[in-house]
C-alpha cells in the first residue's frame, strides 16, 4: 500500500528530478520493447514490467498496469500492419471466442494481482520469465523439443482454454497474451506463424484494454510513462522489424534467451532477498 501511495503522491522537487532522469529511460524501455517486438514478436510487456520495476521504482501492480496501457497502443499499430498484410488465421467465430475468453481472463488476472503480494507477484513473473527464456534458447539452438501436434483443425475447446490462460497472463503480469495463443496453436495445432501474428496481436489489444480497464480506475497506470515509453516503442517496431529480414532469428533467439535468462534470475534473486509483511 506504501508503494502504491509513493507512486501516486504529488510531485516535490526531487521526484521532478528524477522525473527527468527517467525520461530518457523510459523511452529506452519502450523502444527496447518495440524493437523485441518486431524481431521475434515477443511482447512488450517482458520488458516494460521489469523496466518500470527496476528503473523507475515501481511496484510490480503499478508496472503491470502502465505496461498494458502502453501494450494497448503498441499492439494496435502492429495489428493494422498484419491484419492488412497477412489476414488471420483461422475464421471469425473462433476469434471472437479467443478474444471473449481472453477478456474473462484478463479480468481475472487482474483481480488476483491486487490480491497477491509484491514477493509472490517477482516470484511468479520471474518464473514466467524464465520460461520463456528456455523456449527462446531452445529454440535458438535447434534442440528440437518440441510436443506431439495435433493432426486437422483445432477442437472447439482449444479456443476458449487458450484465449482464457492467455488472458490470465495478460492481466497478472502486463503482457499482452498474444504470444501465447500464438504459440499454442502453432506448437499444438500446427497454424503457421505468420497467419496467427494478427490473431495474436488481436488478442494482445483486447486482453491488454480489458486488464488496463480494471488497473487504470486503481490508479495503478502512470500515463506519464505511457506516454513516454509508446511512441519509442513504436519506432523499436519498424527497426526491429527491418532488423529481422537481415539477422539469423536462431541467433537473435539465442541472444534474447540469454537475456531474459539473466533478467529472470536477477528478479527470482531479488524476490527471495525481499522482505516483507503478509
Amino acid at each position: 500500500m506504501w508503494q502504491r501511495r509513493r507512486d501516486l503522491a504529488p510531485a516535490r522537487p526531487d521526484v521532478i528530478r528524477e522525473s527527468v532522469l527517467s525520461a530518457t529511460r523510459a523511452r529506452l524501455i519502450g523502444f527496447t520493447a518495440g524493437v523485441l517486438n518486431g524481431l521475434i514478436g515477443i511482447g512488450g510487456g517482458i520488458v516494460m514490467v521489469p523496466g518500470l520495476i527496476f528503473h523507475r521504482g515501481a511496484s510490480p501492480q503499478v508496472a503491470v498496469g502502465t505496461s498494458l496501457a502502453a501494450v494497448v497502443i503498441l499492439s494496435s499499430v502492429a495489428f493494422v500492419l498484419h491484419a492488412s498484410l497477412t489476414g488471420f488465421g483461422f475464421g471469425i467465430t473462433g476469434l471472437m471466442v479467443v478474444i471473449a475468453s481472453g477478456v474473462v481472463g484478463a479480468m481475472f488476472g487482474a483481480w488476483l494481482l491486487a490480491r497477491i503480494t509484491t514477493r509472490r507477484m517477482l516470484l511468479l513473473f520471474s518464473i514466467f520469465i524464465l520460461i520463456v527464456s528456455s523456449r527462446l534458447l531452445a529454440q535458438g539452438f535447434e534442440l528440437g523439443l518440441e510436443p506431439p501436434r495435433w493432426t486437422g483443425a483445432p477442437p472447439a475447446w482449444a479456443y476458449p482454454v487458450i484465449g482464457v490462460a492467455s488472458g490470465v497472463l495478460s492481466g497478472l503480469f502486463g503482457v499482452g497474451g498474444g504470444a501465447l495463443v500464438l504459440l499454442g496453436f502453432a506448437v499444438f495445432f500446427g497454424m503457421p506463424v505468420h497467419q496467427g501474428l494478427a490473431v495474436a496481436l488481436a488478442v494482445n489489444v483486447t486482453n491488454a484494454l480489458a486488464g488496463c480497464v480494471r488497473h487504470s480506475r486503481a490508479g495503478r497506470v502512470l500515463w506519464r510513462e505511457v506516454a513516454r515509453m509508446a511512441p519509442a516503442a513504436i519506432v523499436g517496431i519498424v527497426v526491429g522489424t527491418a532488423a529481422a529480414l537481415w539477422l539469423p532469428p536462431d541467433w537473435l533467439r539465442t541472444v534474447f534467451g540469454f537475456f531474459f535468462l539473466f533478467m529472470g534470475v536477477k528478479m527470482g534473486h531479488r524476490a527471495l532477498a525481499r522482505r516483507e509483511i503478509e
